[in-house]
């Protein structure tokens, strides 16, 4: 749901979080959560600034039940040179808020109980964000070091694979304290449920990401004139979809056919592999495309 804007960027509020601030206001907890929000915003908002100061477009800023998400333009996720630049901010700007109101309680001596509430909170945040699993930052700061070895695909299912991980030992967390008698194990579960579903989207979504990244780069190509270059090694029965999946944005890419007895036997551009690709499917063999033989 729509409410207004932030920075000029559409703000969007989850239905969710209504209930979330009518049940805080039941259990007379409505200061502490919108407290929370505004940490959360403080949080948003630094990934948001260093996302404009890259030039990058954010698309919406929307407040769930847990959180929020500054959503931006989806080829950031293929730039691993820009993605982990605005994920890392994100947590930086906790210990930054941190530090801010220590300095502050130095000098006016602030309410004992709001002190703790912001910096336990913020650290958490911090703490949390920093977990390597998508699609927290520190996920995404894995995939971009992942991305230089492994292609986009392959980082995003890893980096993916590690946050179910992290989000099935949270639930399981959760449960045995609420076993114990602790009903904060609840809020552990919740976490849980939500790292789970977001990453196995975030895996979902990998090959759509890319699909759009591959159609815009002849574009990219005409307007940049001038790329890095990053080079493969192939075999004749080798798949399109297994060079692509292995692709390192935001390089472009020759790559080298040899046949099964490791003779080289030509070399396959980026933009032919992209129109075999959109021509014919995954499953074509790049021997079939070597058009600039030696």
């Amino acid at each position: 749901m729509r409410v207004g804007t932030y920075l000029g960027i559409p703000l969007k509020v989850n239905p969710l979080f209504f209930m979330l601030l009518l049940g805080a206001a039941a259990f007379g907890l409505l200061l502490e959560v919108l407290l929370l929000f505004a940490i959360v915003f403080w949080h948003e908002t630094a990934h948001i600034l260093t996302a404009k100061a890259l030039g990058l477009d954010v698309t919406e800023v929307e407040l769930l039940p847990f959180g929020g998400v500054a959503r931006l333009e989806a080829l950031l996720q293929t730039n691993p040179g820009l993605e982990w630049k605005v994920a890392i901010v994100g947590p930086l700007s906790n210990l930054l808020l941190i530090g801010l109101v220590y300095g502050a309680n130095l000098y006016y001596s602030l309410p004992s109980e709001w002190y703790e509430f912001i910096v336990l909170t913020s650290g958490g945040m911090c703490l949390f964000n920093l977990l390597p699993a998508l699609p927290l930052d520190g996920g995404r700061v894995l995939r971009s070091i992942l991305v230089k070895r492994r292609g986009f695909r392959e980082a995003t299912e890893l980096a993916a694979l590690v946050g179910q991980g992290l989000a099935a030992l949270m639930i399981l967390w959760g449960v045995y304290t609420l076993y114990l008698g602790y009903t904060g194990g609840a809020v552990f579960i919740a976490l849980g449920v939500f790292v789970f579903t977001a990453a196995r989207s975030e895996r979902k979504n990998a090959i759509y990401i890319l699909m759009r990244y591959l159609t815009h780069k002849k574009t990219e190509i005409r307007l940049k004139r001038v790329m890095p270059l990053h080079q493969l090694v192939a075999t004749t029965e080798s798949s399109v979809g297994e060079v692509v999946g292995r692709f390192q944005p935001p390089a472009y890419h020759i790559v080298w056919i040899m046949d099964l007895d490791g003779a080289i036997l030509g070399f396959v551009s980026e933009l032919e592999l992209i129109n075999a690709l959109f021509a014919g499917g995954t499953q074509i063999k790049v021997g079939t495309l070597v058009r600039n033989k030696i």
